[in-house]
Order: structure tokens, then sequence, then C-alpha cells
């Protein structure tokens, strides 16, 4: 056996000193995160106004097609669809590159047809809004429009 020099210090093992890299590594990357979600908590939501006509009777008696206007934090192109409620499959796209300045109310109609031209069934459907730009979808939140059945 080889035995070291008097004072020579001896080495650590190779693992240990990994395992303190990926250690380091983590505690870093635990820190970048908590400053990351702090900055998305600050963010403005993208949708940040909806209103308007939003349950109505196609083809019936009263409000035959819903009105409704959503207001965006940010200027962009967008698509907009109705989804259905339950499933969230894509009904119908209401509006296709449509441009929207930022803070500035843009109106909607939405028939309560499907793509096909078939009327939607009476339930809750979803408003989705794809940014162009921004490369993100967001389905508005609290905002539901609601299709009622023939009337009794």
């Amino acid at each position: 056996m080889i035995r070291a020099p008097a004072g020579a210090r001896p080495r650590a093992p190779r693992a240990a000193t990994l395992a303190r890299a990926a250690l380091a590594a983590l505690v870093a990357a635990s820190v970048a995160a908590l400053f990351i979600a702090q900055a998305l908590k600050r963010e403005a939501p993208l949708v940040n106004g909806h209103g308007g006509v939003t349950t109505f009777r196609p083809g019936g008696p009263g409000v035959t097609e819903a009105h409704f206007h959503l207001k965006l934090s940010i200027g962009d192109v967008v698509d907009v669809s109705v989804l259905n409620g339950s499933s969230q499959a894509l009904v119908k796209v209401v509006a296709s590159h449509l441009r929207v300045r930022e803070y500035k109310k843009f109106e909607l109609i939405w028939n309560g047809t499907t793509s096909t031209g078939a009327p939607a069934a009476p339930g809750r459907y979803l408003v989705e809004v794809r940014l162009e730009g921004a490369g993100r979808t967001v389905i508005v939140p609290g905002f539901q429009l609601v299709v009622k059945g023939p009337p009794a």
C-alpha cells in the first residue's frame, strides 16, 4: 500500500464533491423559482374586463344572441373561441386574427351556433382568448355564456 507523504491533505471522494455541487444547484434553482413566482403574482391578468348580455335563447323570444365585451391588459392579435363548459371542447371561433388595443373594450357576438352551423345545446359555455403575439391562451376567468333551451 502506498502512503501519502506526511502533511499531505487527503482528497475528498469524487461522489461527495458532486453531491455538494448538486445541492448548491438545487438551492440556487429554488431561490430563483421563488423570485419568478413572486413576479408572476404581481403580473396583471391578461383579461381584465368582461361583461355584456351573456344569457340568451337562440331563435326564441327575447335576447337571441350573446353580445359581450372583453378588455385585455396588452395589445395583440387575438382569436376568441367559445368552448363547451363541461368538456372545454371547441364549439365555435367567434373572432379570428382580431387586432385589439391594450385596456380597450372590444365587442363580440355569438349567435349560439356551432362551427357547423347547428344550434348549440342549452348549457354553459366558456370563452377562450388566444393571444398570437404573446403566445398565450387563457379562458376568461369568471365568465360564462348561457344558452337557454326553447321556451316552455
